[in-house]
């Protein structure tokens, strides 16, 4: 197929001239149209059919990974696996060859790192780990995501807000990143700022978090009538196995009432 390809351009662009094009005759052209069309719809489908084969060993390759590390006990285990497997994977012959493939495989990795970092409350390695995962794929929205929200936890507002635009930007209807995006600004007292991020987060996402954090922000701004309407709205979506966010709610609630 690929010779038959080349030999036909030749062809196609002698054909130009008025002679040419009689002698061969228009069937003949429109017949070589028809087979390059074909040649590149051919061409295409191989290309696509290579990407879902390499996206299902992708998958195939994460779940074997996760499966080995629910057969350890101990975080220390887990990480030592993973260190090693990280290792072994820029260290194969194979995977240099194709380094764009490599990449994926080692973001993959490294995810479940990352998860067990943060399971542990390590921010600092989670923070590390969420870093080299950018390095390796820049359009990973949930790493920014992850890492502006654990720069935000630790006061770090400014490299919070940064992390949650490119979050957004990637994933534009993500409503968790509008409310971690939201709270970075309600800490820094860009309030309308803040009170437009959780108007988007209800929103997309109509979540009681939102509605809260967008009432203790009116209470900030003394909003005192706005503020309960939100810890009310917030009270009535919480569920009862939230019993920590219902007294936080219920407290908010009393306090904004004696504000009135």
């Amino acid at each position: 197929m690929k010779y038959t390809a080349v030999l036909l351009f030749p062809i196609l662009f002698a054909s130009c001239n008025t002679n040419s094009v009689l002698a061969f005759g228009i069937k003949g052209v429109i017949a070589l149209f028809v087979l390059m069309f074909i040649l590149f719809a051919v061409m295409f489908y191989l290309i696509a059919r290579r990407k879902k084969q390499g996206e299902k060993s992708l998958v195939k390759f994460n779940n074997d990974v996760y499966i080995a590390l629910n057969k350890l006990t101990t975080p220390e285990q887990k990480i030592n696996m993973l260190k090693n497997l990280i290792e072994r994977i820029n260290n194969d012959e194979k995977y240099k060859k194709d380094t764009e493939w490599r990449d994926k495989v080692l973001v993959k990795t490294y995810m479940h790192l990352a998860t067990i970092y943060y399971q542990l409350g390590d921010e600092m390695e989670t923070l590390n780990v969420c870093t080299k995962i950018i390095e390796l794929d820049p359009k990973d929205g949930m790493a920014y995501y992850n890492r502006g929200s654990i720069y935000s936890n630790m006061g770090m507002y400014e490299k919070a807000l940064h992390d949650l635009n490119q979050t957004i930007e990637l994933l534009p209807d993500y409503a968790s990143a509008y409310n971690n995006r939201g709270l970075a600004h309600e800490k820094m007292e860009h309030y309308s700022e803040a009170i437009a991020d959780f108007d988007e987060a209800i929103k997309l996402e109509n979540s009681p978090i939102a509605y809260y954090n967008r009432g203790n922000t009116r209470y900030e701004m003394e909003n005192y009538k706005e503020a309960l309407a939100d810890y009310q709205q917030a009270l009535n979506m919480t569920g009862e196995e939230q019993a920590d966010l219902i007294n936080e709610i219920e407290m908010s609630i009393k306090v904004t009432k004696e504000k009135l």
